[in-house]
């Protein structure tokens, strides 16, 4: 008895086990499908560009040298590590070939082969980087690089959702789904629109961002959702689905949701508040919902809970205080619904040791944590800086002083603002048009006039007609040579002048030029009376000086110069 119960348990554990590892399988299985690596390409690993001349364009690689001949009214490249150039044939038509870098076609089973443009981009192609679609008689599948194909052509179009790379909406008879470019089915075609939620967040960017969708009733549109994996959390029955994107929670999904003109608010699938208000706002600050019912306000939390009463006529949020109006009196509620008493409207803490408080009169001071007002003067407005720096105006003028009322720097500029991605500010005086950068400890970096401030992936320029300034991302003034040690030649200036030296300073184009660019690869830029040529890094003229250029942060590849495209990589010019 003893052994056959221990056979049986034995046989049990086998069971069990073989089951978790078959669940575990499955749901493996299923993550891999829906799971995406995307390729990621950066600057550096490009090696194609399109050129522009004469109003045709082709093909040039990363050395300047010309690889199709601008003989096109249009080229495309989705993958630029790729030889794959995608060049028009009918544009009236939308009529496209792929061709490979000896200008041969490739694919020509196919009447039209075409990128997939991405509307709205976070990578610097602003293609599909994975796949192509191809066009088989009237419709339309997707392939790879190599040709393999990933659909079959049983699509009428294929297009991007905006800021989900690696998602396509694609159409079946009128209707809409979503695939992937796995060719993996998201969300069956049977929706009269698929537009994207809008969520980001830090670590996984857009990759958590979900679809609203839309489907057209006798009674008009109804809009639903669902998940980034397909997952229908609401199903399309309302006039109007928001989701709340300010609430970064991976987990766990917020919507403000409209059935006639009346206001919800729902958690996942979960109805947290009726669809019984005339409006409802969330206010990020606090977490909390500003909700209306007939002509009065209240504040619930996102549970439900009402925490201010709905009796008031109006209700703004200034930082951590929620000001409620009714008729002559205001009552001044904290995140919790309790009251707190004080003169002023508006409290934002900034750092662990500051707040930024706006009394009744709308003047802006600094308090510490024990709510001591730390100024003496009155000021119109005030920014959070850096540490106890602070941005600061008074009338029409702005400084920046520290948190004990220290001016650091003098309140007599046009403007002072954040340099985005960066840890200093940009002060500038409309007066006489000049930029000037403010560094991480508040001390003035001096600019150039009739400038532009330029950020670049790891550093600052300040860029005029006739001269540059480097900087830090901290502000700090620095050299190009110290920025990119492994140029081979720089940009020097001397008595007003501009040449080119070696890294050991050696004078390899003499100081004759209004103004030279940096190295780009092996060629740069070179400016005389208005107009620019190019050398390379020896000193040996590639471009005689002609081109007449309207702007002057200009670089060269070869012969070629530099156009933005405004999204994505730039393109290159021999105009």
């Amino acid at each position: 008895m003893q052994r056959s119960s221990k056979k049986m348990i034995i046989i049990a554990v086998l069971i069990l086990l073989f089951v978790i590892g078959l669940v575990t399988g499955i749901i493996v299985g299923r993550n891999a499908k829906y799971s995406l690596k995307l390729e990621e390409i950066e600057e550096e690993d490009v090696e194609y560009y399109v050129l522009q001349k004469d109003n045709k364009f082709g093909v040039i690689d990363k050395n300047g040298a010309v690889v199709i001949e601008p003989q096109y009214d249009n080229v495309k490249i989705p993958n630029p590590t790729r030889d794959v150039f995608i060049c028009s044939v009918d544009i009236e038509k939308d009529i496209w070939k792929a061709v490979d870098k000896t200008n041969t076609q490739k694919w020509t089973d196919y009447n039209n082969v075409d990128s997939i443009s991405l509307r709205a981009i976070t990578s610097l192609v602003p293609y599909e980087k994975d796949v192509l679609k191809y066009k088989s008689g009237n419709l339309y599948g997707i392939m790879d690089f190599d040709g393999n194909k990933v659909t079959d052509a049983v699509y009428e179009d294929i297009s991007s959702v905006d800021y989900k790379e690696g998602y396509l909406k694609v159409e079946k008879e009128g209707s809409f789904g979503v695939i992937n470019i796995r060719g993996v089915q998201i969300l069956d075609e049977e929706y009269d629109n698929i537009l994207f939620d809008g969520y980001y967040d830090e670590k996984t960017k857009y990759a958590d961002a979900g679809f609203i969708l839309r489907v057209k009733t006798d009674d008009g549109y109804r809009f639903g959702y669902a998940t980034t994996r397909g997952k229908i959390v609401l199903e399309p029955i309302y006039n109007e689905v928001n989701r709340l994107t300010e609430i970064e929670d991976n987990n766990n999904l917020y919507f403000i949701t409209s059935v006639n003109g009346k206001y919800g608010f729902v958690k996942n699938s979960k109805t947290v508040l009726e669809n019984d208000y005339r409006e409802i706002r969330y206010d990020k600050t606090n977490n909390i919902l500003i909700i209306q019912k007939d002509q009065s306000y209240g504040v619930s939390d996102i549970l439900g809970k009402n925490i201010i009463p709905i009796d008031y006529n109006t209700i703004l949020v200034g930082g951590e205080y929620i000001n409620a109006y009714k008729g002559e009196e205001t009552v001044i509620f904290n995140k919790n619904g309790q009251t707190v008493k004080t003169d002023n409207s508006s409290k934002e803490r900034v750092s662990n040791n500051y707040s930024i408080i706006i009394d009744k009169d709308n003047n802006y001071n600094i308090v510490d944590n024990s709510d001591k007002k730390l100024l003496n003067e009155n000021y119109t407005y005030i920014e959070y800086f850096r540490d106890d720096l602070f941005i600061a105006t008074m009338g029409t003028k702005t400084g920046v002083i520290r948190a004990n009322g220290q001016v650091a720097v003098p309140i007599e500029y046009s403007t002072i603002q954040k340099v985005e991605d960066a840890n200093c500010l940009q002060a500038t005086i409309v007066e006489n048009n000049v930029t000037t950068l403010i560094n991480s400890e508040g001390k003035l970096m001096q600019g150039l006039e009739k400038s532009t401030l330029i950020k670049e992936d790891n550093y600052l320029k300040i860029l005029s007609d006739n001269d540059v300034k480097y900087y830090t991302l901290d502000g700090n003034e620095t050299n190009y040579k110290t920025l990119v040690p492994e140029n081979k030649v720089y940009a020097v200036k001397k008595d007003g002048k501009w040449g080119v030296a070696d890294a050991q300073g050696n004078t390899v184009v003499n100081a004759e030029y209004d103004f030279v660019t940096e190295q780009n690869g092996n060629f740069i830029g070179v400016k005389k009376d208005g107009k620019w040529g190019v050398i390379d890094t020896d000193g040996n003229i590639v471009k005689d000086v002609q081109y007449e250029l309207s702007f002057n942060n200009v670089s060269f590849l070869g012969e070629y110069y530099k156009v933005s495209s405004n999204v994505g990589l730039p393109i290159y010019c021999g105009d």
